[in-house]
């Protein structure tokens, strides 16, 4: 029998891409190298602490020839079992990830690294940097591991030896293949053969050492004694009087931004004669320089003599390194309208700007109204951000994740297959009640019997009035008898769920059909119900998607409303709903499943749709889209034949351009001049809901010589007629308390309610 063996790779091919990142980033190949070999360093640390630890990139000659070396010391070294080749390769056929402490097979394997938690390389160039350094694309490496093991193997070209060397062995090899001794401290070294001439003549010269000085300078500083990046044995030290501008900022304080966000370290620093070694506005993700945020507005008289950087909280530094290029110099292309890197370069923005203001670099040449406008826009987005986080229900419009979602479950006819009952038969069932609301919600709900021949209401039930915690689910079992005194015998009756959250106008109907004494007629034909369960947007609140972004955690919900099980497939694809006959441009996916009687189910999730323009501007380069769900019958049963299409859900997207019509933010916000007006501020619900603000208002010019004042006078304003805009839409659920209902409430109980509710959103504001 014939044995399989691997798929064919050229090495050079599979490494070589990382020349065309540098490339593409603008950096040259000295700078990424140092920049990837001092991140694996700094990711081998097996704490997040800088005692004892170094890493030094140097050029050595023995007379076996020339070589760059790269040698870290305090970290833990190529631990784990030496594993040979042919099974880390069947693991790796298999699936099979291997565990982050297994550092030997990872090192010697292609394909198999990560496990890196101190370290900012997440994913990227890794230890193929040291393939393409080499002229003939090969390295040793060797290892005194914290639990004294000296291990050594090669990468000659993508071939390796099966077993790394141990002990007395590997020493052998690493002497008789380079001339060099045995690594004798804990970590790991890499011996790059044949090393390329620029990076040979960087490391020579030094030049190597301002990018590191740029790179790594946030660490450098932390480095403790004992510490260090050298090049050659030379520590590599911070340039002085980098931070020392004419004008200089550092934020005092960690500072939280738009709710969830904290920025850690902000400093800005201008100089009068265009005395700074570095440029621009960079952005640093453990310790390690990224890339640069473009700045708006930027006055000639302080561009190129500024630069700055950020740090943030881990939470938004892992967000970022899921946007990151894979050579750690910028965000990847088609990614830079991400939420996350867009709040980052708003934040930048908006801290620079105030600076410059502040510093006098920014005079009041731009249109008033202009600035205003802007103000209120900012000021609105921080304010609609804040009611989210504060648990508020949506005022606006579009495909989202629903608030909560109401289900049967375990339901159980007398007789298997029939809803034909008779007298002293029970139906048993249980209700479920999904909240997806961030804070606790009062529900209630009402269960009762109605003859559908009339709507009238034959039995009650249950009523009942209760509290789910946030993101939580209520249960309730039940058992109902049928008998003359609850049910119309000869007739079909309905047992009907209406649920409501206490407040907020929002209720969900279900309904259970049962047949008393008579067969189910003939021509009733109960539906597969499909709708939209989840879609998230680049964008909250707009369906606009630019190329190069995606949709996210796509999901359907899928409701069987007959007694039978239901076998499905579920086809979804991508059309060009700008072309009258809507042809396919792409299929996304298609899931099969099964729904039990009366039940519903969520599809699979849809991690990620991407909109490429290689692809897509070859039918539009702007307009819409309609991701189209088709629900297809998988086997056959008693209603349908396998292939019978059974529903489908077409909704809308707005590719490189605004929707029409669409949902736009919960409200707009605009200024009047009214100076005799004696209102402040105002609102106006509904169709065209928006926020007034009077600046001709006496209050508001008082404050004219206080810039920041004025701001928050502003932000008061706009918060207070946002608390009312739900007033006067009826969403009373945010005034309620526990045992009273709001829109039950006399007016003078009512009225200290709407106070208190907007001091406590804007004292949650101050926070």
């Amino acid at each position: 029998m014939k044995s399989l063996m691997p798929i064919p790779q050229n090495f050079r091919n599979n490494v070589d891409w990382i020349l065309g990142a540098y490339t593409d980033a603008d950096v040259t190949f000295p700078n990424g190298f140092q920049k990837d070999a001092i991140q694996n360093a700094v990711g081998a640390r097996k704490y997040n602490k800088w005692t004892n630890w170094s890493c030094d990139i140097s050029v050595t000659e023995t007379p076996y020839g020339q070589y760059v070396v790269v040698e870290d010391c305090g970290t833990v070294g190529l631990t784990g079992k030496n594993a040979p080749g042919t099974e880390v390769n069947e693991m790796m056929a298999r699936g099979e990830v291997l565990s982050p402490t297994e550092r030997l097979s990872r090192f010697t394997s292609m394909f198999n690294s990560g496990g890196n938690t101190t370290g900012g390389g997440l994913f990227g160039a890794g230890k193929s940097v040291y393939s393409v350094a080499s002229t003939d694309y090969t390295y040793y490496f060797d290892s005194l591991r914290e639990d004294g093991i000296y291990v050594a193997n090669v990468n000659n070209n993508g071939q390796v030896y099966p077993l790394a060397f141990e002990g007395d062995e590997a020493a052998k090899f690493i002497l008789s293949e380079t001339g060099l001794s045995p690594k004798n401290s804990i970590g790991t070294r890499v011996i790059i053969k044949s090393p390329k001439t620029e990076l040979v003549e960087s490391i020579k010269s030094g030049e190597i050492i301002p990018f590191i000085q740029e790179s790594w300078w946030r660490i450098i500083q932390r480095l403790g004694t004992g510490s260090h990046i050298s090049v050659n044995g030379i520590p590599v030290d911070v340039p002085q009087d980098v931070t020392n501008g004419t004008h200089n900022f550092e934020l005092s304080s960690p500072e939280t931004y738009i709710g969830i966000y904290k920025v850690k370290h902000f400093g800005f620093y201008v100089f009068k004669n265009g005395g700074n070694q570095w440029s621009g506005l960079s952005y640093y993700r453990k310790g390690m320089k990224i890339g640069e945020i473009e700045l708006n507005d930027i006055p000639e008289k302080v561009k190129g003599k500024f630069w700055g950087y950020i740090e943030v909280d881990e939470v938004w530094e892992t967000e970022l390194a899921d946007i990151e290029d894979k050579v750690h110099f910028g965000v990847s292309k088609g990614k830079r309208k991400t939420t996350t890197y867009q709040n980052l370069k708003k934040y930048c923005n908006t801290k620079v700007r105030a600076l410059l203001v502040d510093w006098g670099f920014i005079k009041d040449k731009e249109s008033e109204d202009k600035k205003l406008r802007d103000k209120l826009q900012q000021i609105a987005e921080d304010i609609q951000d804040l009611f989210d986080k504060l648990g508020f229900e949506d005022l606006g419009k579009g495909p989202q994740r629903a608030d909560f979602d109401v289900r049967w479950q375990n339901i159980q006819y007398p007789t298997p297959n029939s809803e034909r009952v008779s007298s002293g038969d029970q139906i048993k069932f249980a209700v479920r009640i999904k909240s997806s609301y961030i804070t606790d919600k009062r529900f209630e709900y009402r269960l009762y019997i109605e003859n559908p021949q009339n709507g009238n209401v034959v039995h009650t039930l249950s009523n009942k009035k209760f509290t789910i915690n946030a993101n939580s689910i209520y249960t309730e079992d039940f058992s109902f008898e049928v008998d003359e005194t609850n049910s119309v015998r000869y007739s079909e009756n309905r047992i009907k769920l209406v649920v409501k959250v206490i407040g907020s106008g929002k209720e969900k109907h279900k309904e259970l059909s049962y047949f008393y004494d008579i067969d189910k007629p003939n021509n009733t034909r109960e539906t597969i119900s499909l709708v939209l369960h989840e879609c998230i947007f680049p964008r909250q609140g707009q369906r606009r998607v630019n190329f190069g972004e995606s949709l996210q955690n796509l999901s359907y919900r899928i409701e069987n409303k007959r007694n039978h099980v239901f076998n499905y497939r579920l086809n979804i694809s991508v059309h060009n709903a700008s072309d009258p006959t809507c042809p396919r441009i792409a299929d996304v996916a298609y899931f099969t499943g099964i729904i039990n009687p009366f039940e519903e189910v969520i599809s699979h999730v849809i991690d990620k749709i991407e909109f490429p323009e290689n692809i897509y501007a070859q039918y539009l380069s702007e307009g819409v889209l309609e991701l189209r769900a088709r629900l297809i019958a998988n086997e056959d049963d008693d209603e349908y034949e396998k292939g019978d299409r059974i529903t489908a859900y077409f909704f809308k997207i707005f590719l490189n351009c605004d929707e029409k019509n669409g949902k736009n933010d919960a409200f707009e916000i605009k200024s009047v001049d009214a100076p005799n007006d004696y209102r402040r501020s105002w609102n106006t619900p509904g169709t065209g809901r928006s926020i007034f603000v009077n600046v001709g208002h006496a209050a508001y010019l008082s404050l004219q010589e206080y810039p920041e004042v004025q701001t928050e006078y502003l932000r008061e304003q706009m918060l207070k007629q946002y608390v009312l805009l739900y007033l006067s839409e009826g969403r009373y659920d945010m005034f309620g308390a526990a045992g009273a209902e709001f829109a039950e409430l006399e007016p003078q109980e009512a009225a200290p309610r709407v106070i208190d509710k907007i001091e406590s959103v804007y004292y949650s504001s101050l926070k």
